[in-house]
């Protein structure tokens, strides 16, 4: 009796399964009624065979470029998960008119070498952007939310920097070399993403000394530390530090932290920031110091106009913290788009540069601080200004002797779902090809991006004690589309956004740029730059110049006393 009891339980388990797995997948209804667009009913067979042909032919026809890179430019694309990468593609499309947008491609979709990258480190599975911009600086993973040394270095903890071992990036690497640098970003220049190339901290946030002041409030560090280290904010260590006077153009926002000026409250949105600098100095002033032959600038006009000027270096300060979101530049207020700053940058380190070259770093920022508010939207607005810097850059650049990397720093938790048609609205509800409506359980619409945590959780409304069928999400309409300020809906409760833990893709084109190939260790970008250009760990590799005239000398040497031996046994 018992085992045909169990006999029976464990068909009973077996039909459980078998029913559960076929039903796990949704049968979508019939939609052979439906009149395709006359780009997607073109796509046949022979199309497809076509394209296929097409793109076997562009592969194989690839050479690899084993010049020395002259040049390094390094795009960081901050928070552009893949996710964001193929929706930004749908969007882009959709933007130009077209009903789809899945088949094109973004500006850096088309370079030829393409790998992804890991992006944990020491002590974080989802890390921050200081730590995993300095990975990419440097070749060397570190302690989260610092930067400038190796994982010896405590987050918070200023007693650890007497034990921590330093570490040089790519900025010390270029400069010693002789080669001009800079850096772009439509964040604030001492954010982690620029902050990782020259400054050493054990906390990111320390842009100025009203960070740190904050910190001693909420018990995260105490004053008698700050008093007997005497740590150095961000935004100062650019003005006084060595890397910093050296760095020849830098754009970007972030002005409060240069000036002492009254406390203000600042967010994402806003051009108020309190980072004020308690110790009453004004580091643009300084900055103009130490940079005779320099100019200082604040506006796109005075930006645009650089091509005209004769000097030696250049300072942009666009905002007192970041710089205006890209559909909100206008002539009124005369902000820069990141393309404007990015060609602008190039265009002088084209113009300034001898024959050792310059190394750019050009961040878009704003992709992650959008994805931080819970606005995909706006993210995705973001990552098209992204790609139009991308474009104009290549535009200017030679690929024969110039290194173009394009990744990025970490991805995000907003993901693409539901079995979407490809003429669907990417910032609009779940909807099949045939125009039919995706509900929930709920028997509400969906949207087809959300986030797996975030500020849009908190748009939803109990309304009454039950299960989830009492919860009001608010459903976006059929036919709507979710504007730039739509908080797209998240899993969970969260003020702020978090970043994803999945890897990020690598896109690469010029010398060496096939070394990206694969599934990278983060870290790993830093030593094909180096590589390529022959600076820093890898300068003395056997196919650098300085390396091999130095064997050659030393060969030329030794048969220089052998021929003197020899010369001298004769005699």
């Amino acid at each position: 009796m018992i085992s045909t009891i169990r006999m029976i339980s464990i068909l009973l388990c077996i039909a459980g399964v078998l029913v559960s797995a076929e039903d796990l997948h949704q049968r979508p209804r019939p939609w052979a009624g439906k009149v395709k667009s006359a780009d997607i009913a073109q796509e046949n067979k022979d199309f497809w065979l076509q394209k296929g042909n097409e793109e076997l032919e562009e592969a194989l026809g690839l050479k690899e470029n084993t010049n020395i890179a002259k040049n390094i430019i390094i795009l960081i694309g901050d928070g552009m998960s893949l996710p964001t990468v193929t929706a930004a593609r749908v969007y882009k499309g959709q933007q130009a008119g077209s009903t789809e947008g899945s088949s094109l491609q973004l500006s850096w979709e088309k370079l030829p070498y393409v790998g992804l990258s890991k992006t944990y480190n020491s002590d974080f599975m989802v890390s921050d952007s200081a730590s995993t911009a300095f990975a990419m600086y440097s070749g060397v993973k570190t302690t989260g939310y610092t930067m400038g040394y190796d994982n010896t270095i405590e987050n918070m903890n200023l007693g650890s920097v007497e034990n921590a071992t330093e570490v040089t990036t790519i900025l010390d690497w270029a400069q010693d070399a002789g080669k001009m640098t800079g850096f772009v970003t439509n964040t604030r220049m001492g954010h982690a993403t620029p902050g990782a190339l020259y400054a050493k901290t054990v906390s990111r946030f320390w842009e100025c000394e009203n960070d740190w002041k904050k910190d001693i409030e909420d018990g995260k560090v105490t004053q008698e530390d700050i008093n007997k280290f005497k740590p150095k904010d961000i935004t100062l260590q650019l003005v006084e530090s060595k890397a910093g006077k050296k760095i020849d153009i830098m754009l970007g926002g972030g002005r409060a932290a240069w000036q002492p000026r009254e406390e203000l409250r600042w967010d994402y949105d806003s051009d108020e920031w309190n980072c004020t600098r308690w110790d009453g100095r004004n580091l643009i002033n300084e900055w103009k110091g130490n940079h005779t032959g320099g100019i200082y600038m604040e506006n796109r006009t005075e930006l645009m106009d650089l091509e005209n000027q004769n000097v030696d270096s250049v300072l942009g300060l666009f905002a007192n913290t970041y710089v205006t979101w890209d559909d909100l530049v206008n002539e009124t207020n005369d902000k820069p788009h990141l393309e404007d700053m990015a060609t602008q940058a190039v265009k002088f380190l084209q113009k300034k540069s001898d024959s050792e070259g310059y190394f750019l770093m050009i961040e878009g920022g704003k992709i992650d601080q959008a994805h931080h508010n819970g606005k995909a939207t706006r993210a995705l607005s973001e990552t098209l200004a992204f790609d139009k810097a991308v474009e104009e850059v290549l535009n200017l650049v030679n690929l024969t002797d110039t290194l173009v990397i394009v990744t990025a720093d970490h991805s995000h938790t907003m993901s693409i779902g539901g079995y979407n048609g490809r003429e669907v609205d990417i910032t609009g509800v779940v909807m099949g090809p045939d125009g039919s409506v995706d509900m929930g359980a709920d028997d509400k619409t969906f949207t087809v991006l959300s986030y797996g945590n975030g500020p849009g959780f908190s748009q939803f409304n109990a309304t009454g004690e039950g299960d989830f069928t009492f919860i009001d999400r608010h459903p976006m309409a059929v036919g709507e589309s979710a504007d730039l300020a739509y908080k797209q809906a998240s899993a969970a409760p969260l003020s702020s956004e978090t970043h994803g833990g999945d890897d990020v893709g690598i896109w690469a084109a010029g010398p060496m740029a096939h070394l990206i190939h694969g599934v990278h260790e983060q870290s790993y970008i830093a030593h094909v730059m180096s590589y390529a250009a022959c600076i820093g760990p890898h300068k003395d590799k056997a196919r650098c110049p300085k390396a091999a005239s130095g064997s050659q000398g030393l060969r030329g040497a030794i048969m220089m006393a052998l021929v003197s031996i020899a010369l001298a046994a004769f005699l």
